[in-house]
């Protein structure tokens, strides 16, 4: 139910955007002066607070992790008060995960064998690395030295790539080992295996999308330079893993973002 309320608050939030993209431009021209149009370039950088959600998890949830992202982006006056931009991004997100359950094994005869004495314990720290491509609309209000602004933005990733780093610990009961029918695997006792940046690119999906929405403010130096911070949050409708029995995605993405922009004239 959890998932519902929140799959259905994601897709209303989705599609009121969209109809901001859609009506803000149509709006900026139709109010535009014939003042000389502007085009900035800008540079930003900042930490981000990342988490997934994860259908598979069966003992514990996912925990955030901090991650950052930095990128290039350009803007494009259509008004006094809006402006298009557009921009590049590398994009870090990471997440922790520890995970447990009893040890199952499908057998020949089409049986299940399951041992709740015997478990597999996974403790795991997740890196994610990916090429963000987002497109905004921004409303700004200028005032002397200072300017606030909404920025929402339509965004796609490409996933460069992807390692954990952590270990897995199979322990299985010595009274149960004989039961299963893989002996190699499931032998008695403890099998510990560690993982130090492995490459698990295949395990997710190669892209993600979503919206995103920023309050900032920019402190102008002077005519062409400000220096801005814009705070922020993420809503991503990609589904994380590959396999898409496994509903998973990212969840709770924020961001505080500072850097410089410079007004071309």
């Amino acid at each position: 139910m959890e998932y519902m309320v929140e799959k259905s608050i994601n897709s209303r939030s989705y599609y009121a955007l969209m109809v901001l993209f859609l009506l803000l431009p149509s709006v900026g021209f139709s109010q535009a002066s014939d003042e000389e149009k502007k085009i900035s370039l800008g540079f930003e950088i900042g930490p981000q607070f990342t988490n997934v959600r994860d259908s598979w998890s069966y003992s514990n949830l996912p925990e955030a992790k901090v991650g950052f992202n930095t990128g290039l982006f350009a803007d494009y006056n259509i008004h006094s008060n809006f402006k298009l931009r557009g921009g590049l991004y590398f994009d870090n997100r990471r997440f922790q995960h520890e995970d447990w359950g009893p040890v199952a094994e499908f057998q020949s005869n089409d049986s299940i064998f399951i041992s709740y004495l015997s478990y597999d314990y996974r403790n795991f720290d997740y890196n994610l690395n990916y090429l963000s491509i987002p497109l905004s609309i921004i409303y700004e209000k200028r005032s002397n030295k200072f300017s606030i602004y909404l920025q929402g933005s339509i965004y796609y990733s490409l996933l460069l790539s992807a390692t954990k780093t952590g270990n897995t610990d199979l322990y299985i009961d010595p009274d149960h080992a004989g039961k299963f029918e893989d002996k190699e695997k499931f032998k008695a006792g403890h099998t510990i295996t560690d993982y130090d940046r492995e490459d698990v690119s295949t395990t997710f999906n190669s892209n993600d999308w979503g919206i995103q929405i920023y309050l900032g403010g920019i402190y102008h130096l002077n005519d062409r330079i400000g220096i801005h911070i814009s705070p922020g949050f993420t809503l991503a409708f990609g589904n994380l893993y590959l396999n898409p029995q496994r509903d998973s995605g990212w969840k709770n993405v924020y961001k505080v973002n500072t850097g410089i922009i410079y007004t071309l004239k």
